[in-house]
C-alpha cells in the first residue's frame, strides 16, 4: 500500500537519531541458533523485541503470541511484542518513532512508504555481516536474485518480503449479482464497466465500485494501469506510487505527466471521472475512512481492487453472514503472454532493524527463527490443528477461526509459503506464473533505488501539493479539465527539480 502524504523529518530529530545511532547489540559472541532450535537459549540474557508493522489484530493474537513466546523463550530467550498501526497512520507514527528515537528494534518500511529515504537518512542497520551470522535460514529462504535486486545503493537495509516478482491484483465483484443481473463473466474492463452499470441501475443500494483514495496504489487510474503491458508504465517511486513521475517501457527515461499528460494515464483520469459523475465510482471515494473490502463484506460495495488474485475462503464466509446467497469472485486484467510484463525482482514490502535498537543481534535471531517452517505457519496460519491443518507436500487448508499474527508484513518468502488447498485452477495458474523470474522481462532500472536527499524538501514540498489533487484526480472526484490545471500551477516547477536529480542518478546508474 502506498501513502500519497510524506512527511519529513526536521533537522533537530534527525541529529538526536543519528547521534543515537552509536548503539550496538547485544550478545556480540552467541552463535545463530540451529534449525532444531534451542542451542544456547540459557547462555543469552533475557531479551524483549519491540516490533512495529502495519495492519490490526487478528482474532487468534493472544493465543498465536503466547504460543510464539513460549518457543522463542525456550530457544533463545527472547519474547516478543508487536505494535500494530493502522495503514492510514503509518507514514505519520513511523516517521516519529524514528525520529524521536523510540524503543523499537524491527520496524516494516517498505518503498512506497520512506524506505529509501529513512535507509539513505540513516536510520536502519545495514544487515549483511547480521545476516551472515545470525541469519542463515533468512538468507536460505530467498534466492539470490532477491537479494541482488533489494539492495540501496549496494547495501542491505532490510530483509526483503515477498513470493513473487510481481503483486498479485484483481477486481472482487460479486458472482450473485452479476449472475442475477444476466451478465456473463468478466474477462475485459468493458466487461467490468457494464457489469458496474448494472449495478447501479439495478437499484440495490449497493455501490458499484469503491477504490482507495487514502493510497494511491488503490486509486482507480493506478490500478488500470499497472495491468496494461502495451507501455509499460509504472512509478518511479519518488512519492510511493504515484505516477506524476514514471517510467514507461524499458527506455531508462524519466516521465513527467505535467509535461507528457500521457494519454493512457490521462484517459484513465477521464474515464473515471465519467464513472464518479455517473454514480459508479463511490461518491465518498475521498471521504470514506473504512476499508473497502470490508464494505464489500458487509454488502455495501460491488467491486474493489484487491491485493489478491482469488477470493481467499474467509471472505465468501464473512459476506455469507450478511447475505446468505452472496459469493465472490476475482475480475483479473492481468496479462499472463511470457515476456510481456517487467519486473525489476524488487520487493514490495521489508522488515528493517532500526539502528538504534539494542539488540541487533537478537532482532536477527528472531527473524531466522522465523524463517523456519513450522515457526513461519505458527505466525501466518496459526496453531496447527486448532487454525489450521497440513495439506498434501505444500498446502494448507482453514480450520475454525483460522488465522496467525504476521505474514507480509515479517517473514513472507518463496521457499516456505504455502498454498491454501482449495484455490481453484485459474487463481493456481495466476499465482504460480508471477513465481517465475523466466515469465518477466528484466527492467532497465532493476538495481537502481533513488536518493532523494538533494532533493528532499522538494519532494516533501510536492508531497503537500499532490495531496490536495492527485486521489480526487485519479479516482474521479475532481473534474480533470479544472483541477489538473490548478495541479499543474502549483506543482509543476518543484516536480521538474525532483525529475531532473531523478534522471541524473538514473543516467549514472545505467552509465556503470
Amino acid at each position: 500500500m502506498a501513502k500519497s502524504k510524506r512527511k519529513f523529518l526536521v533537522t533537530a530529530l534527525l541529529g538526536l537519531a543519528i547521534a543515537l545511532s552509536g548503539c550496538s547489540g547485544s550478545g556480540g559472541g552467541v552463535s545463530a541458533p540451529g534449525d532444531s532450535g534451542g542451542n544456547g537459549a540459557q547462555s543469552l540474557e533475557p531479551v524483549t523485541l519491540e516490533v512495529v508493522i502495519p495492519g490490526a489484530k487478528g482474532a487468534n493474537y493472544d493465543e498465536v503470541l503466547a504460543e510464539v513466546n513460549k518457543r522463542l523463550k525456550a530457544e533463545i530467550n527472547t519474547q516478543v511484542k508487536f505494535t500494530f498501526v493502522d495503514f492510514a497512520d503509518l507514514n505519520q507514527k513511523t516517521n516519529v518513532m524514528l525520529a524521536s528515537g523510540e524503543n523499537v528494534d524491527l520496524m516494516f518500511d517498505a518503498p512506497w512508504l520512506h524506505l529509501d529515504t529513512m535507509a539513505s537518512q540513516g536510520y536502519y542497520e545495514e544487515i549483511s555481516e547480521l545476516l551472515d551470522q545470525y541469519g542463515p535460514n533468512v538468507k536460505k529462504t530467498r534466492p539470490q536474485q532477491m537479494w541482488d535486486a533489494n539492495k540501496i545503493n549496494g547495501n542491505i537495509y532490510g530483509v526483503p518480503l515477498g513470493s513473487a516478482y510481481t503483486q498479485q491484483r484483481s477486481i472482487f465483484i460479486r458472482k450473485d449479482l452479476r449472475e442475477q443481473l444476466n451478465l456473463p463473466p468478466v474477462k475485459t474492463y468493458e466487461d467490468l464497466k457494464a457489469y458496474l452499470y448494472a449495478v447501479r441501475d439495478s437499484n440495490s443500494g449497493i455501490t458499484p465500485l469503491l477504490a482507495g483514495a487514502d493510497d494511491v496504489t488503490y486509486s482507480w487510474v493506478n490500478w488500470l494501469i499497472r495491468d496494461d503491458t502495451s507501455l509499460n508504465i509504472r512509478p518511479t517511486n519518488f512519492a510511493g506510487a504515484s505516477l506524476m513521475l514514471y517510467y514507461k517501457g524499458n527506455d531508462g527515461k524519466v516521465y513527467n505527466f505535467f509535461e507528457t499528460q500521457e494519454p493512457r494515464i490521462w484517459s484513465g483520469i477521464q474515464d473515471v471521472r465519467q464513472l464518479f459523475v455517473d454514480k459508479v465510482m463511490s461518491q465518498d471515494v475521498l471521504t470514506n475512512k473504512s476499508s473497502p473490502g470490508d464494505m464489500q463484506l458487509q454488502n455495501k460495495v460491488a467491486a474493489t481492487p484487491q491485493m489478491a488474485f482469488g477470493i481467499p475462503k474467509t471472505y465468501n464466509d464473512q459476506l455469507k453472514q450478511v447475505v446468505p446467497d452472496g459469493e465472490l469472485e476475482a475480475v483479473r486484467l492481468f496479462d499472463l503472454t511470457p515476456g510481456k510484463n517487467l519486473s525489476n525482482f524488487k520487493m514490495d514490502n521489508y522488515i528493517c532493524i532500526v539502528k538504534t535498537s539494542k539488540h541487533k543481534d537478537r532482532a536477527m535471531m528472531f527473524l531466522d527463527w522465523a524463517n523456519r517452517q513450522e515457526n513461519y505457519d505458527l505466525l501466518e496460519h496459526g496453531i496447527e490443528g486448532v487454525n489450521w491443518k497440513s495439506v498434501g507436500e505444500h498446502q494448507y487448508d482453514t480450520l475454525n477461526n483460522d488465522g496467525g499474527i504476521v505474514s507480509f508484513q515479517l517473514m513472507l518468502n518463496p521457499a516456505l509459503e504455502r498454498e491454501w488447498a482449495g484455490i481453484d485452477k485459474e487463481t493456481r495458474e495466476y499465482s504460480q506464473f508471477i513465481t517465475q523470474a523466466d515469465n518477466f522481462t528484466k527492467d532497465i532500472m532493476t538495481g537502481f533505488t533513488f536518493d532523494p536527499t538533494p532533493v528532499k524538501n522538494e519532494v516533501a514540498q510536492f508531497a503537500t501539493i499532490q495531496a490536495k489533487y492527485y486521489s480526487g484526480l485519479f479516482n474521479g472526484a475532481l473534474d480533470p479539465d479544472e483541477y489538473f490545471a490548478r495541479f499543474k500551477t502549483e506543482g509543476e516547477a518543484v516536480l521538474k527539480q525532483i525529475q531532473t536529480e531523478l534522471q541524473n542518478q538514473v543516467d549514472a546508474f545505467l552509465a556503470k
